[in-house]
């Protein structure tokens, strides 16, 4: 497993999170070392999105029954102003970004935002695949 030394996000100049293998890698350590995590992130064409991570170590207590397939051990993306969802890491992901911009934009169209995002999300839930293969 990689240890928090060897990682950082990759950011631009006024320190917002672009899509790279060390970003996915970045969120996925912390979203298994400590359950989450919130990033400011850009699409590197003028949208910056604030986007929280989370992946529960534990079953979550709930109360009733919950819809749209959602299960504890998701990985919960949220994006402020917009909408929400938990997302299968069981399999590597490859996801298009219709789906992403369906399921998390609240009706906002998301343009080109949605393939940027889309890279992102399944970034993150691929490295999060590999470290659930590593225990």
């Amino acid at each position: 497993m990689l240890k928090v030394k060897d990682l950082s996000p990759t950011q631009d100049e006024y320190g917002t999170v672009l899509n790279s293998l060390e970003t996915y890698q970045f969120i996925s350590w912390n979203l298994i070392q400590f359950g989450c995590l919130f990033i400011a992130w850009t699409d590197e064409q003028g949208t910056q999105l604030d986007i929280l991570f989370t992946k529960l170590r534990h079953p979550l207590a709930k109360v009733g029954p919950t819809q749209g397939g959602v299960r504890w051990n998701d990985l919960y993306v949220s994006i402020m102003r917009m909408g929400a969802f938990g997302f299968e890491i069981k399999q590597d992901a490859d996801t298009s970004s219709d789906y992403y911009e369906e399921k998390l934009a609240g009706g906002h169209n998301l343009g080109s935002t949605a393939d940027k995002l889309a890279e992102l999300i399944n970034g993150v839930r691929s490295e999060l695949v590999k470290e659930e293969r590593k225990e």
